[in-house]
């Protein structure tokens, strides 16, 4: 297992990172894409609420957004390890998402609803490039002493997109309307197409090999190794309940007396507890373990939404989904780390866009779940279903680690 260097114990170490060739671009084409994608889960959502009134359909359209990297994720995951032609899955997703922003823009409220649902499928086809891709590309731009701080970076990178994304959708239309929120998206995402364009992508070193059987090979060593079974496991379930989040946070917004653009405001709180906890994490190393702390964060959330379920104010429910949000951040980093533990070199890129697949499969059933149990029941019984995926997620992850 390669390890990393500690800062310090190399001259490269005290070069200010973004002096290394072509990170800076990196990192403007990941933050730019990623604040597009985050922009557009919410203002998907407001647009098709302002102009259909359908929780279903929201809920429909997240899903479809997030389906379809359940089966490209591993693939893209794979082929992005092996190909030299890197530029051509990054531009399509960006594309991609602003087809189909400007597609919502003028066929929601007025086209079938199967035509808004095969809109939201388009932009989840290549969006695992925003998870695996990016990240696969900081270890040929920067020195090993340096890799740590990279590593950093971006994090941060996808910790800014969560909190500025859906508080941009949410202050755009609050000011104006949803289709502005979509609109601004779509501009969003032309930028980062052009920061893409920018950005250096060196070959692959891997020689290139069956797609097929690699693919098969990550999907059978997360099912054969204990440790990482476990942790899928769990945390896919969990991933199925914060799905239900996009759907219930407009809704609840209002349910608590506010416009629906405040849940912005909502998605952004949680992103900021993740990036405080995340960075808990960073300052001082827990003395609990890894696959311990996953489980312990997963339990949390399970609380800190049952809460929300309950919460009597708008302040109220802020300040339980902070805690959601700071309990989110560590459980993230301890995923990562059982990862990297359990994982082979040569593999762990495609475990880790295998199993972010996985959930973003879980995440698009609970959110078309969450349509489903909001239009009957209201969105306090989605946060209800939320809480009720961690629990199911802890005890299943239990039993997938001591079976064999």
């Amino acid at each position: 297992m390669t390890t990393l260097a500690e800062p310090g114990t190399d001259a490269a170490a005290a070069v200010p990172l973004l002096r290394s060739p072509g990170l800076a671009s990196l990192f403007t084409a990941s933050t730019s894409a990623r604040l597009a994608n985050e922009a557009a889960r919410v203002a998907m959502v407001l647009l098709v609420l302002e102009r259909t009134s359908s929780p279903a359909l929201a809920g429909a359209v997240v899903g479809a957004s997030t389906l379809p990297s359940l089966v490209t994720g591993p693939f893209l995951g794979a082929w992005l390890d092996r190909t030299p032609h890197r530029r051509r899955a990054f531009a399509a997703n960006q594309v991609a998402l602003l087809v189909a922003m400007v597609g919502l823009l003028l066929a929601t409220g007025h086209a079938p609803s199967y035509v808004v649902v095969l809109l939201g499928l388009l932009c989840g086809i290549t969006s695992p490039v925003l998870t695996g891709g990016f990240t696969g590309l900081i270890a040929p731009l920067v020195p090993a002493a340096l890799l740590r701080r990279a590593y950093g970076a971006e994090a941060t990178s996808y910790n800014v997109a969560g909190v500025a994304g859906p508080a941009l959708a949410g202050v755009l239309t609050a000011a104006f309307s949803a289709s502005v929120a979509v609109g601004a998206t779509a501009a969003l995402s032309f930028l980062a197409l052009l920061a893409v364009l920018r950005v250096p992508m060196p070959a692959p070193d891997a020689e290139p090999g069956s797609l097929v059987r690699n693919v098969l090979g990550g999907l059978r060593h997360l099912a054969m190794t204990p440790p990482l079974r476990a942790v899928t496991i769990t945390t896919t379930l969990s991933m199925g309940g914060l799905g239900a989040l996009p759907v219930v946070f407009p809704l609840l917004a209002e349910d608590l007396g506010v416009h629906a653009s405040a849940s912005g405001y909502l998605f952004s709180t949680f992103a900021v507890g993740a990036l405080c906890g995340s960075l808990t994490i960073v300052s001082r190393a827990p003395r609990t373990g890894p696959m311990r702390l996953a489980f312990l964060g997963v339990g949390g959330l399970a609380l800190a939404f049952t809460a929300v379920a309950v919460a009597p104010s708008l302040p109220f429910a802020l300040a339980c989904i902070f805690v959601a949000g700071a309990l989110e951040g560590p459980l993230l980093a301890s995923t990562l780390t059982v990862r990297e533990l359990h994982s082979p070199a040569w593999m762990r890129t495609q475990v880790v866009t295998t199993a972010a697949s996985l959930k973003f499969g879980a995440y698009a059933l609970g959110s078309g779940l969450a349509g489903a149990l909001v239009a009957a029941y209201g969105p306090r019984v989605g946060l209800l279903m939320a809480a009720g995926f961690q629990v199911v997620g802890i005890a299943l992850g239990l039993l997938g680690r001591r079976s064999r």
